[in-house]
């Protein structure tokens, strides 16, 4: 069976549904650049955006089993919580984007991900925060590259923004999830 994921804004308890957008709700059903939810939740988290610079989680369903798991899928599933439709960064803007981790001190170039051959580039957001990974049909395999990776921003203070943090304490962080 498939575990099914929304982003979740841990710090305002709000939270995305892709399907508002028509997208799927399995991981891999919308983490590519370009996916207009995934899109939604970039725009969200740029400057002037109600997300900018909060913590962000990928919250699967299945996530939240063991004893040490918050449970965030069941904890924000209030519709009033929810975000309704906005408006979402094209394909042409997420491609320019930069995912700055301000916990860590990192940040990511989508212009500098490589690009699979005839495919898609895969978002590095969703899977970056996605908490259940690897618990259900259409997660993010571990005989994929920097599968190690998936979920090791859950949490963090994230922005999406246009240039890099002026100064030395950021740092560039290589990621190259492929299918």
């Amino acid at each position: 069976m498939g575990q099914y994921y929304k982003p979740i804004n841990v710090d305002d308890k709000q939270w995305v549904y892709p399907r508002d957008y028509g997208s799927g709700l399995k991981l891999l059903e919308h983490s590519w650049i370009g996916d207009n939810f995934v899109g939604a939740v970039m725009n969200l988290m740029a400057k002037g955006g109600t997300w900018f610079k909060k913590r962000i989680v990928w919250a699967g369903d299945y996530y939240g089993d063991q004893d040490t798991e918050i449970p965030y899928w069941d904890q924000h599933n209030d519709d009033k919580d929810k975000i309704c439709p906005v408006e979402f960064m094209n394909k042409k803007m997420q491609s320019k984007a930069i995912l700055i981790n301000h916990t860590k001190k990192l940040y990511v170039r989508y212009d500098e991900m490589s690009k699979v051959k005839n495919e898609g580039k895969i978002n590095p957001l969703p899977l970056l925060t996605a908490l259940g990974n690897g618990r259900g049909g259409g997660d993010y395999r571990d005989c994929y590259p920097d599968f190690d990776k998936v979920g090791i921003w859950a949490g963090d203070s994230l922005s999406i923004e246009d240039t890099v943090p002026k100064g030395k304490w950021y740092k560039k962080f290589k990621v190259n999830f492929k299918e």
